[in-house]
């Protein structure tokens, strides 16, 4: 874990920002073996509640489970736990896509 030092006032806890990054990465590990040659994935939607604050170098567990699948779109429900508690919770939205259609957008843009 990285502390949040935005305010160096604040003691340093495990923040807004790491949480959501390591959110979507145990999200995309749902899709592990379960995509197609040429595919990838993006998260589309985040909505996140961190309902405790948790000391940098503290264990956190996070755990995810498949809400719902769509043809191009999987929803998890997300849990974060410090202690046994619930510290955090939410869902992350990842849409599937061609990666190699999905690179040519991204530098198409840069373009821009």
């Amino acid at each position: 874990m990285r502390p949040d030092t935005t305010e160096t006032a604040r003691p340093a806890v495990y923040g807004m920002t790491q949480l959501s990054q390591d959110v979507a990465q145990v999200c995309r590990s749902l899709l592990d073996g379960h995509l197609e040659e040429g595919e990838g994935a993006v998260g589309t939607k985040l909505e996140l509640l961190q309902r405790a604050p948790v000391p940098v170098g503290e264990q956190v567990s996070l755990t995810a489970t498949v809400a719902s699948v769509a043809p191009t779109t999987l929803t998890a429900e997300v849990l974060a736990r410090h202690r046994g508690g619930i510290v955090a919770r939410g869902s992350y939205e990842l849409r599937v896509v061609e990666a190699s259609r999905f690179a040519a957008e991204v530098a198409e843009r840069a373009q821009r």
